[in-house]
């Protein structure tokens, strides 16, 4: 029933994930980024809170000296701004640097290396307006504007906690030092990010979790898709009992053309033959030709045909039969009966000769 129906109760094959994944229909979850983001944030404080410290008060000392009111007194600001510059890159740079790698490693983490073909492609269907408004009011944008509230709410409930515990110290901090300002301000910063970041964490494994549980949905098959899909890859079973059978045809074509070659046909006697070549300076004999039931009878009317001696050898026919292919030599263990066979064609034909 499931099948006439077209429900889709098989679980998505190996080719379909890849199409899917060409496509660039995987599970991803954006809040791993956000994660991240915040954990390098508390990170960057914690390992470069003292370098910050230094060149902050380094820039401080220098905007209040005189150093500095000397060149804007005669205009010269190049200096200044260079400084600036220098101290803002110094400060800065760690930031961006961090943020690039973490975006990155989202990205790895979660899908690896995706090239999207899909996506290189144009497409007016993106441009357009009509559908752009669909996109819009579609209930998946309803529910992710619903999820963005109830995000921003809980964010906002976090830092109102770690906040409110921090009331009693703010009449406090006008005694403090610049340095303590500053570590006091860090610490709290990294309460907040911490905090928010722990949450941002479990809100992106459950949204993974949930992005992955409706990509499987979506690849899920029915039993005739997979039907089709294992045809397209291992062809249709007519197309290739036919191409099998031409095959087949083909090699006895050219193996009957090679039996008017043999030295000797050995049978066993009416259900098997086998043709068996040698010259001089072969390392063995060559089995070129052999068969059973319609085929032996074949080999044997060529044999007839082209005065090729026929002889009868049950167990060595029946051996080479079971344990040779067309093309093999002779093994070792088969020399002496073959050769014994040999030696009586040779014979037969040296009477003949006579």
């Amino acid at each position: 029933m499931a099948d006439d129906s077209g429900e889709k109760t098989e679980e998505a094959t190996a080719q379909r994930r890849e199409d899917f994944r060409k496509r660039g229909q995987v599970a991803q979850t954006k809040e791993l980024g956000s994660f991240l983001t915040l954990i390098g944030a508390c990170a960057s404080i914690w390992l470069l809170g003292a370098f910050w410290m230094e060149q902050i008060s380094e820039l401080i000392q220098v905007i209040f000296s005189d150093y500095v009111h000397a060149h804007t007194r005669i205009e010269d600001h190049k200096i200044a701004s260079l400084f600036a510059l220098k101290k803002m890159a110094f400060l800065l740079g760690p930031v961006f640097l961090i943020a690039l790698i973490l975006a990155m490693t989202s990205s790895l983490v979660q899908v690896g290396i995706l090239y999207n073909e899909e996506a290189l492609k144009p497409d007016l269907k993106k441009i357009d307006p009509i559908s752009g408004l669909k996109r819009i009011f579609s209930m998946k944008s309803v529910v992710e504007g619903v999820k963005a509230v109830a995000k921003v709410s809980v964010v906002a409930f976090i830092v109102y906690l770690i906040l409110k515990d921090e009331i009693n110290t703010v009449p406090v901090l006008v005694e403090f030092t610049v340095q303590q300002l500053f570590a006091y301000f860090g610490d709290v910063t990294v309460k907040l990010i911490g905090a928010v970041g722990m949450f941002m964490g479990i809100l992106a494994a459950a949204d993974y979790g949930f992005q992955r549980f409706d990509l499987e949905k979506q690849m899920r098959m029915t039993k005739q898709e997979v039907k089709e899909e294992h045809k397209n890859r291992e062809g249709d079973p007519l197309i290739k009992s036919r191409i099998r059978r031409t095959q087949r045809e083909m090699a006895n074509k050219r193996m009957m053309s090679d039996v008017p070659k043999a030295d000797v046909i050995v049978t066993n006697p009416t259900h098997i033959a086998v043709a068996i070549k040698y010259e001089q300076g072969w390392m063995a004999p060559m089995v070129i030709a052999m068969g059973a039931d319609k085929v032996a009878e074949k080999i044997k009317a060529i044999a007839k045909e082209n005065k090729i001696p026929v002889v009868e050898n049950k167990p060595l026919a029946r051996t080479i039969f079971k344990t040779l292919k067309v093309g093999s030599v002779i093994p070792r263990e088969l020399f002496q009966s073959v050769a014994e066979v040999l030696a009586y064609v040779y014979k037969l034909k040296k009477k003949v000769r006579v």
